[in-house]
């Protein structure tokens, strides 16, 4: 449904190799997953709006969130959006605008944030 490929897949029970330190493991719940790091920009913002323009192609378009909405509650799934951000001492952390959240959270998807400074 997202024109988009994902990053890692399986399903419950399906064993994946997990990387070099955790081997291969058998998968607890499903998931599919994607991620943003290849975008150009570091801004956060930047990286949460491309997953909106995702599930809204045009403005005003819920069509492929009210799809996805429909295929999550008859496999009874859920969406989560996690953020990871590392600054600077001091730093302030980023802000997830309000915009974005208002977005994420008619699919519904849970916003999931981990910031940290040095």
């Amino acid at each position: 449904m997202l024109p988009v490929a994902p990053k890692r897949t399986h399903r419950k029970g399906e064993t994946f190799y997990a990387g070099p330190r955790a081997g291969n493991l058998t998968g607890c719940t499903g998931i599919w997953y994607f991620d943003t790091r290849d975008a150009s920009s570091r801004d956060l913002a930047d990286h949460l709006r491309r997953i909106v323009e995702l599930l809204y192609p045009e403005p005003g378009n819920a069509d492929r969130v009210n799809r996805l909405r429909e295929e999550m509650g008859g496999e009874h799934v859920s969406a989560r959006v996690s953020c990871f951000w590392y600054g600077d001492p001091g730093a302030r952390p980023p802000i997830v605008p309000e915009d974005v959240r208002a977005a994420l959270t008619s699919l519904p998807a849970e916003i999931e944030m981990d910031f940290h400074t040095a």
